[in-house]
């Protein structure tokens, strides 16, 4: 119960058991096409998908590297752990920034990004959609308006959000999104998934100078994209095939079903957590339905918690981030997660602090998250 990788449905284990195939083979190759239009469907775009093997952080820098030219500059918002690698990303190409920066656990206030982008020109403004170090989900669909009203570039990286979350790319003018396989989605860690804009393609090709970079150069992928029958690197066949069960796991659910059961588990971790005492860390009404980020209580010392919760009872949890390690846990809740996980990491949870020290009623994490499951 981390926030990435998660746990992945046996359907998509057993596509990765499956004897290796050629990456040129016309079965492989039709299975890339469809993963590729897969994507377009869970993006809700119709921009170009690209799909390269690497992190979701190659999918940040991929981003970067081929719409940042030197001396570009950029407007980083940043309210978390992941926000801030953007910053050292555009300067790694060249590119100049600013930051717009919000206290952890407070979402981003779009007055604030329309006066910053009123005082200057920008070439982009990168963003998360949920910061998976605070568990803050940031109001990206309203930043996209703004953005829109000032010519920037709108880079939003929904590694942790897309596939739980709503995410409609074209309608909330979303010129470069970005994820990787390994959270929401609930496939194999190694994959990253990036959309681009008719707009953010224009300023690919009409570059000045070469991109800083050569696997990560996306004009290098087109070709392959456009007709995965085509070579430039190989692919990750194994990967690619386990993507593709997984996403077609996603549309077989539906995507306004997957966001609606995802926003009923998020509510029941999180108020299961708020009933024994446990505060949330982001601000109430920004939370994201991905993962629950509860505060330490005092006394309670949280790396003891979390090997208790994994010794005693097999449920793995994460530990806080940055400036949050030692003062938070990060539950995971997204992909595949059903009520029964909810319920055993509660009960887990339970009996940890009790055992800890902490007082509480038994069961009450429990029932209070029940009143929320009994309707999945």
């Amino acid at each position: 119960m981390i926030p990435g990788p998660t746990m992945v449905s046996p359907r998509v284990l057993r596509v990765m058991a499956q004897p290796m195939l050629s990456h040129v083979s016309r079965e492989f190759v039709e299975a890339f096409k469809e993963a590729l239009n897969l994507t377009k469907s869970l993006f809700l775009t119709e921009s170009k998908p690209f799909m390269l093997a690497g992190s979701g952080t190659l999918g940040m820098e991929a981003a970067i590297a081929n719409i940042v030219e030197p001396r570009d500059r950029v407007l980083c918002v940043e309210n978390g752990f992941f926000a801030e690698k953007f910053k050292d990303i555009v300067k790694a190409h060249g590119g100049e920034t600013d930051q717009l920066i919000f206290e952890w656990g407070e979402p981003v206030d779009v007055g604030l990004v329309r006066e910053k982008l009123e005082e200057k020109p920008y070439k982009a403004l990168t963003v998360e959609h949920v910061d998976t170090s605070t568990g803050i989900a940031n109001p990206i669909d309203r930043i996209g308006e703004t953005v829109k009203d000032h010519g920037a570039l709108y880079v939003v990286d929904s590694v942790c959000g897309v596939g739980a979350m709503p995410l409609k790319t074209d309608e909330w003018n979303i010129d470069v999104c970005l994820t990787g396989s390994q959270k929401a989605i609930a496939a194999p860690p190694g994959l990253t998934l990036l959309t681009l804009s008719e707009d953010a393609w224009r300023a690919v090709e009409g570059r000045h100078t070469p991109v800083r970079g050569y696997y990560a150069d996306l004009r290098r992928w087109l070709p392959v994209m456009e007709d995965p029958g085509k070579y430039f690197a190989t692919p990750s066949v194994t990967l690619v095939l386990a993507l593709r069960e997984a996403l077609r796991i996603v549309m077989e659910e539906g995507l306004e079903k997957r966001w609606a059961r995802h926003r009923v588990i998020a509510e029941a971790v999180r108020h299961g957590a708020q009933s024994i005492g446990l505060e949330n860390f982001p601000r109430q009404g920004y939370g994201a339905n991905t993962l629950t980020v509860p505060m330490t209580p005092k006394g309670i010392a949280e790396q003891e918690l979390r090997k208790r919760m994994s010794d005693r009872y097999k449920v793995i949890i994460a530990g806080g981030l940055g400036k949050l390690a030692g003062k938070t846990s990060r539950i995971g809740h997204m992909g595949c997660v059903t009520a029964n996980d909810v319920v055993a990491t509660l009960a887990a949870l339970e009996m940890s602090l009790t055992s800890l020290g902490y007082p509480l009623e038994p069961g009450t994490a429990v029932g209070e998250a029940e009143k929320w499951l009994v309707g999945l």
